[in-house]
């Protein structure tokens, strides 16, 4: 009896071992997903082990069109649209992708170099309130707001990054005109 209990009592510790393993496996994964700069090498080579949605979200990646376009099924879209940045994220890597965006996330995305001819390119894609509290810094405010005061909503304005940013440059000119006299 006691050879019995001996034995059951193995089995669990090598369940738990076998559970602790597959966990650690897990989260290294998980990890090697999210944080690490993968290569097109590498997302050939562990294509099956990677975890996606973090792949689809990691800022490590330098992402070109092509490699896209081969992982396009695998990549969770929402995540990617608004965190990954590379070849594809330039105003031709867009084009070549139009279909696959979600829109309302590439226009937060920070690393879209959002320029009038991108811009107007896809107007009508564009979410136009994420626009409004996307980061303006490096930009030109005013031209962009000049541009394209008409698409963006009222109620999404006010207090609004894009506004604050008018709002600073207009401090910047008239500090400059004040200096010049």
């Amino acid at each position: 009896m006691e050879i019995q209990i001996n034995n059951q009592q193995q089995m669990r510790r090598v369940e738990m071992a076998a559970g602790i393993e597959r966990e650690i496996m897990r989260h290294a994964w998980i990890e090697v997903s999210r944080k690490r700069p993968l290569k097109a090498e590498h997302l050939e080579r562990y294509e099956q082990e990677l975890i996606w949605g973090e792949v689809s979200r990691n800022l490590e990646i330098e992402w070109t069109a092509e490699m896209v376009l081969r992982w396009k099924d695998k990549l969770n879209w929402n995540l990617f649209s608004r965190h990954a940045h590379g070849q594809a994220f330039t105003a031709e890597g867009i084009e070549a992708l139009a279909p696959l965006w979600d829109w309302k996330d590439l226009t937060a995305n920070p690393n879209v170099r959002m320029t009038i001819e991108l811009v107007e390119k896809h107007t009508t894609k564009w979410d136009w309130t994420a626009m409004a509290w996307r980061s303006w810094e490096g930009y030109d405010a005013r031209e962009f707001y000049a541009h394209f005061i008409e698409r963006i909503p009222v109620a999404a304005f006010n207090g609004s990054k894009l506004h604050f940013a008018l709002r600073q440059q207009e401090v910047e000119r008239l500090w400059q005109e004040m200096n010049e006299e």
